[in-house]
């Protein structure tokens, strides 16, 4: 039996729609082609711009790139030296 209107959403098995969702994306990602996922990047790039133009500000940008040079310099620490 599903409810439906306002009711029906707020009952929403949301932990079941979580999980399929979850798995969905895993095999999606699983054959994607590398020129696939790049489509996939992008349309979430356009779909938030168009829910906020000014994105990403300055400060987001900034954090994004502390964000990545951190994790650059994480994967250099670990990384195997060259042979000799």
């Amino acid at each position: 039996m599903t409810s439906t209107g306002a009711d029906g959403f707020a009952n929403r098995d949301w932990h079941s729609l979580e999980l399929r969702k979850e798995r969905y994306w895993a095999e999606r990602k699983s054959s994607m082609t590398p020129a696939e996922a790049l489509q996939v990047a992008d349309d979430l790039r356009q779909w938030v711009r168009s829910l906020r133009p000014d994105w990403p500000s300055a400060e987001e940008r900034s954090e994004d790139l502390a964000h990545h040079t951190y994790l650059s310099n994480a994967l250099r620490s670990v990384a195997k030296p060259p042979s000799s």
